[in-house]
């Protein structure tokens, strides 16, 4: 099986590194795969250390340049992944009117509905990855078949348990935090639909002895302006001493071993990638009501879903987890159950497989 893989991003997000795990997963069930990232990219730049064939993209993505590239080495492939939706538009633009051209797979990740003005390119693909159910209706709203419709979680390498102690005791020294502080914590973009300034206001109605982490991809290694502004309210609002924008390398297993629980609020979600991470790593949680988090948040059972907005609501269920450690080990080992029975990186490249094995058994009757 001969695989095209399309990602347009240019940082590490969730998208990349799913991208990355399906890639290491294909490559050991025998699929050649060759990788066009976005020239500069930390995606590029893995997937080269990990001697995957890569053909660099330039910008803008749907440059003629790029659709060029495509169209040159398309019939050398059966699949054509396109991993977001700048990656769906180059691939369809640069199969358009090909003779015999690959399957299209479509991965939609992202919460927000489909616009009647995009409804047309969605014609053009023979299946759907979404990454939730929820994501899933909106595809089927759009009027995209059901039958293209493929549903798949994200997936994670879940560590063994316990995490090494050793390391939590590293990193909280690295950044000053003593054993006595009850940790928060998310993974996530610095961005503002994560909500992040509520969760430094969350830090008013907490005990002093509570802080927050914020772990970012250490991939994207300049300061951006969103964090300057970030750490600039948190020093605002007197919690420059409980606050961290936290690096966090390639494997993000040390990090979450410094948290005592997981926090993870967006005004929209496809699913939440970061979340099933710390699940796997027997972590409570504590997570907007909103996408397709409450599919893998199991309100009172791997964890705790609240709305946006209300503080009061906030402040309570993230009270009421510092208050109880065996209801956090509790929501924990459920979590990490789920995760191990639902949503490991072999699950998703497994159920990916399928997807692709199904559509290339249906070749003959593919139209032209």
């Amino acid at each position: 099986m001969r695989i095209l893989h399309i990602d347009t991003g240019e940082g590490w997000r969730g998208g990349q590194q799913q991208l990355y795990w399906l890639a290491r997963g294909l490559r050991d069930r025998g699929a050649e795969q060759v990788i066009m990232a976005s020239n500069g990219s930390p995606l590029e730049d893995r997937t080269r250390r990990e001697e995957f064939r890569v053909i660099p993209l330039t910008r803008p993505a749907n440059s003629w340049g790029n659709i060029r590239q495509v169209r040159q080495i398309v019939r050398n492939f059966d699949i054509i992944h396109a991993h977001d939706a700048h990656a769906h538009s180059l691939a369809a633009m640069a199969t358009l009117g090909s003779q015999n051209s690959p399957r299209l797979v479509v991965s939609r990740r992202v919460a927000f509905p489909i616009g009647l003005l995009s409804r047309p390119k969605f014609e053009i693909a023979d299946a759907y990855v979404a990454v939730s159910d929820f994501v899933a209706h909106q595809l089927l709203e759009a009027q995209v078949p059901v039958g293209k419709v493929h549903v798949i979680y994200d997936g994670v390498n879940a560590p063994k348990l316990p995490l090494p102690a050793e390391d939590r005791a590293a990193m909280r020294k690295q950044y000053k935090t003593g054993n006595n502080v009850f940790l928060l914590g998310s993974l996530t973009s610095i961005a503002p639909e994560k909500l992040l300034r509520e969760q430094i206001d969350l830090l008013s109605e907490l005990p002093v002895s509570v802080h927050l982490w914020i772990g970012r991809p250490a991939a994207d290694n300049s300061i951006t302006k969103e964090e300057t502004e970030l750490l600039d309210y948190a020093r605002s609002r007197g919690h420059e001493k409980r606050f961290r924008i936290v690096p966090v390398a390639e494997d993000a297993t040390t990090f979450l071993s410094c948290l005592d629980l997981f926090l993870y609020f967006s005004r929209m979600e496809g699913l939440g990638s970061a979340i099933l991470l710390a699940m796997a790593c027997g972590l409570a949680v504590v997570a907007s009501d909103v996408g397709g988090i409450p599919e893998i948040v199991r309100n009172h059972k791997t964890g705790l879903l609240v709305r946006n907005g209300p503080k009061d609501e906030l402040s309570q269920a993230v009270r009421s987890l510092i208050d109880s450690p065996p209801l956090r080990e509790r929501y924990g080992a459920a979590g990490r159950r789920f995760v191990l029975e639902n949503a490991t990186a072999d699950i998703m490249v497994s159920k990916t497989m399928a997807v692709y094995e199904q559509l290339l058994l249906g070749r003959d009757s593919h139209p032209s």
